[in-house]
């Protein structure tokens, strides 16, 4: 498939992320889970693989990425409004099933972005499930668009636990260490017939499959993307 070419909208930067917003310039459809292969150059063989951080079927499409590193990350933080990028796709078999069951996602970091774009799916739908968010990160620095998260919580029968492992900042009334089958069980209703996402890297996804295993959770409930 030919890459597509998208026209900035803006360029955000807030700590050691991005979030990129553009009009593709011809029809372009996506999944809620699935990702893109994005280039600066239609034609160049460098390209970075990333997750759409908006709902299905917006006009603009949202992408979140981290400024550890990279080339074409660090090329598109600096477009500005009117620039182009390509994208190709989309790929992936990871995506939101439509079932009325309760979604419950879990990630650690950088997995949100995929999640975030199922959440606000869910939430540009009339009816929708009750969803449960849970997110995972080593400090505070690392959490992905926290404000954003903590408005999505906002709505209607929408849970949000934040939790951190490497530290206790001042004023944060999250969650501090690895979850667990009790966060589940306490604060997932019908934990039993609820659908799981889990995305993040190998160890954290393991650890999360291991957990739903324990609570007899089924596995065709279970969906997962992992890395590394």
């Amino acid at each position: 498939m030919a890459p597509v070419p998208f026209a900035v909208e803006s360029v955000e930067t807030r700590g050691g992320f991005c979030t990129l917003t553009a009009a593709p310039k011809k029809k372009f459809a996506f999944s809620a889970g699935q990702f893109a292969k994005v280039r600066i150059a239609p034609a160049s063989t460098d390209f970075v693989v990333l997750s759409f951080y908006s709902a299905e079927g917006e006009k603009d499409v949202k992408f979140l990425f981290n400024l550890d590193g990279g080339t074409v990350k660090a090329q598109l933080a600096k477009l500005k409004k009117g620039g182009l990028f390509y994208a190709e796709g989309p790929f992936g078999m990871f995506m939101l099933r439509n079932t009325k069951a309760p979604k419950v996602f879990f990630a650690k970091r950088m997995g949100i972005t995929p999640l975030c774009s199922m959440v606000r799916t869910l939430l540009s739908r009339k009816s929708r499930p009750p969803i449960y968010i849970f997110s995972e990160n080593m400090e505070r620095e690392e959490i992905p668009d926290e404000a954003e998260m903590r408005e999505c919580a906002k709505g209607k029968d929408v849970f949000l636990l934040i939790s951190l492992l490497n530290q206790k900042p001042m004023n944060w009334g999250g969650r501090l260490g690895e979850f667990s089958a009790e966060d589940i069980t306490k604060n997932v209703k019908d934990y039993g017939k609820a659908e799981y996402y889990l995305c993040g890297p190998v160890p954290f996804v393991n650890r999360m499959r291991a957990t739903l295993n324990e609570l007899r959770v089924q596995d065709k409930n279970v969906f997962f993307e992992q890395w590394g």
